[in-house]
């Protein structure tokens, strides 16, 4: 799956689900209550289930969100493909789709493009059904370079179900039925909907603390169910940081957890919640890129190449404001002065053709079909240089004050 230039209009389709997909979904929802009533009740199944749960759902909150796609700390590369493995015991696809997916969600979070979006596509396409379709089934390797450059990581994508196999005979071996009902079948059941609860119930309930460009909620008790990630506003106002809990009654147990590992030495560079300084920069960034977004909107006429230039003015002037607090400026100041060149070598090619269309009104000359030829090419490199000038912003830190 790639992307390409252009805007997808439209809405999403809804209606395709693969069978298989469907099949292997409810026939682990099947297996965890038929378990249960022919296992029985168990306090040790109970214990079993809970551990089973909190552990998987670290490698996912920590692992798969906060290193895997954000990048939010550092790892050594045993410590990396482990907590990888340990992430796709969840049974939710392979590592390197689940990061590709979620970066791609930030980057258009409850736009259209948006693929799990339940402002745009509703609550259960959002919960499970994209997930289930079998339309976003491929990796694009091409969001996330940083990872695939690592040949076990790749493995691991393409063999997905391995180490949920290997997992569920663990827990099998260790404790019996009791442990593969409790400990793997209805602890996955439970995983993926707490999981995925991130992805629809806290688009639409809880508590927007900061104005985002997207509808990212907050909640203490999705946030103890989910080790921390309840904290979905926080989370999208400044995704770079390895805590999603702002101040010290936000619960957020998967960054204490990395915090125990950064005084043990096993992880590194581990991003904390913005001070309260760079959060005030960054609401005075995000109104002035509203009031440039909404000013120029209105003088638009449709033309995806304004929108993307207006977005981009709207950008650099927050990008000014919270230049302090940016890993790396000056690649939007490398970005910015290539797309002055590609501005100013477009006015000169349209100054040509008006001049050449004028000397050659009777007839579509050489010379005109190739300044035309010319200009949409330089328009395409405009249009792709606004576009990495847009992902270059949203990656330093940007993200959450950019509306489409």
């Amino acid at each position: 799956m790639t992307e390409t230039a252009e805007f997808p209009t439209g809405p999403l389709p809804r209606h395709v689900v693969r069978p298989s997909a469907a099949a292997g979904f409810l026939l682990v929802h099947v297996a965890a209550v038929l378990g249960l009533l022919l296992v029985g009740f168990s306090w040790t199944g109970v214990a079993l289930c809970v551990a089973s749960y909190y552990l998987r759902m670290f490698a996912i909150t920590a692992g798969f969100h906060r290193y895997f796609s954000h990048r939010a700390y550092r790892l050594s590369r045993v410590p990396q493909f482990l907590l990888a493995f340990l992430g796709q015991t969840s049974a939710q696809k392979g590592v390197l789709w689940w990061a590709s997916n979620h970066r791609h969600h930030h980057k258009y979070s409850d736009r259209p493009e948006d693929i799990h979006s339940p402002v745009q596509n509703g609550f259960w396409w959002s919960h499970i059904g994209w997930i289930l379709s079998g339309l976003y089934d491929e990796t694009d390797y091409s969001r996330i370079p940083d990872l695939a450059k690592f040949p076990e990581l790749r493995w691991l994508n393409r063999n997905q179900y391995a180490p949920t196999l290997v997992y569920a005979l663990a827990v099998y071996f260790a404790f019996g039925w009791t442990g593969l009902v409790y400990g793997y079948f209805l602890s996955t059941v439970l995983l993926w909907h707490g999981t995925f609860t991130i992805n629809s119930v806290m688009h639409l309930f809880g508590r927007r603390v900061f104005p985002t460009a997207d509808q990212s909620r907050n909640s203490m008790i999705f946030a103890l169910v989910t080790m921390g990630e309840g904290w979905h506003n926080n989370h999208h106002y400044y995704p770079s940081s390895a805590a999603q809990g702002f101040t010290w009654w936000q619960v957020d147990m998967s960054f204490s957890l990395l915090w125990l590992g950064e005084k043990i030495g096993l992880v590194t560079g581990l991003r904390r919640a913005p001070s309260p300084a760079v959060r005030e920069a960054l609401a005075l960034a995000r109104s002035k890129l509203d009031v440039s977004v909404v000013t120029s909107a209105q003088a638009m006429d449709g033309d995806p190449l304004d929108q993307l230039a207006a977005r981009w003015e709207g950008i650099r002037d927050a990008a000014r404001v919270t230049a302090n607090y940016l890993r790396s400026p000056e690649a939007l100041a490398d970005l910015e002065t290539a797309r002055l060149r590609a501005v100013q070598r477009l006015d000169v090619l349209q100054a040509d053709y008006a001049a050449a269309r004028t000397r050659a009104e009777a007839a579509a000359s050489s010379r005109l079909a190739e300044l035309g030829a010319e200009i949409e090419r330089t328009r395409r490199e405009l249009h792709e240089t606004l576009l990495r000038l847009v992902a270059a912003a949203e990656s330093l830190g940007l993200s959450a004050a950019v509306s489409a």
